[in-house]
């Protein structure tokens, strides 16, 4: 369906390792969607996107530690810690056509990510997806999930997000694998503080849950101040985990944001951005700052 557009026909292929996931090679797409889940959530969670999305976007999850085939690696539980290996993740590949897409605290980390990529002077994504989370300058809702004792902590995650499962609640056993992973998310979030920056210049896209009980309708439009490019936002059927109960209207919204987006810059080259010089650094940028050696060398037995 896209052939046509004259866009990116050479893509690296990615590396072996534990960092990534391609539910569905696709050669032939014309761009890469690298995605982030949500707080608790694996790679996997991004598998069901690649049938929606084939001929447009492959799909690259990204997997951290701490879940799925990492279960024995510590979760990070800072954002800044983690960014500076995205970011070298995905330097390589800036060269190309893609996008950054997350969900939830997903939606966090692809901005962030951002960011960073603009901080370094690397070649930006061509549009940026969040879904499922408020714009960064609203806090979190207190008390924080993160500090509270365990049944306390089962008890309000199920009441704010109905995350957990029965059949995981249930079982002494699969809790012990989860709670430990959902809880470094949470304090990941819950200690997160934006530190206001220039407006990134690309499309944004956000997306949000109509009966979603923690993110607002204006939360979500408030993602628009964090653009100067064209922004889209749209509220779908379903509550906070509205992209696993309505698959079809989620990859529908964001197939139609990404085909205008790939038709813009097939009909107009001089839309693909380009690499530019680094950004003034914020305080506690990533990798060339004091608080990113920091991180690195307390996560340096992280892979």
């Amino acid at each position: 369906m896209f052939a046509a557009f004259e866009m990116a026909s050479v893509r690296a292929p990615l590396p072996p390792g534990k960092w990534l996931m391609c539910p569905r090679v696709d050669p032939g797409a014309p761009l890469r969607m690298w995605c982030v889940p949500f707080a608790g959530g694996g790679a996997a969670v991004w598998h069901p996107w690649g049938a929606p999305l084939a001929g447009l976007a492959e799909i690259v999850a990204v997997r951290l530690p701490g879940r799925e085939n990492r279960l024995s690696e510590s979760p990070f539980t800072r954002l800044l810690h983690f960014i500076p290996f995205l970011l070298e993740l995905i330097a390589p590949y800036a060269v190309e056509d893609y996008v950054l897409c997350g969900h939830s605290l997903g939606g966090l980390v692809a901005f962030e990510l951002t960011q960073a990529i603009r901080a370094q002077g690397l070649r930006p994504p061509l549009a940026l997806i969040v879904s499922g989370v408020r714009a960064p300058h609203h806090p979190p809702d207190l008390p924080l999930l993160h500090r509270l004792p365990q049944r306390a902590f089962l008890a309000e995650v199920q009441r704010r997000y109905g995350a957990i499962p029965p059949e995981i609640r249930e079982h002494p056993e699969f809790l012990d694998l989860l709670l430990p992973v959902l809880r470094a998310d949470l304090e990941v979030y819950e200690t997160y503080r934006h530190v206001p920056a220039p407006p990134l210049d690309l499309p944004l896209l956000a997306l949000g849950g109509e009966t979603d009980a923690i993110v607002s309708r204006e939360q979500v439009v408030d993602w628009s101040r964090y653009t100067t490019g064209a922004f889209e936002s749209a509220m779908l059927p379903g509550g906070h985990f509205f992209p696993q109960e309505h698959l079809g209207a989620t990859t529908d919204r964001v197939r139609q944001f990404l085909a205008c987006l790939v038709g813009r810059v097939s009909s107009n080259p001089d839309a693909r951005p380009e690499r530019s010089p680094p950004a003034a650094r914020r305080a506690g940028t990533v990798l060339n700052t004091p608080s990113a050696a920091a991180a690195r060398s307390a996560t340096a037995s992280a892979p």
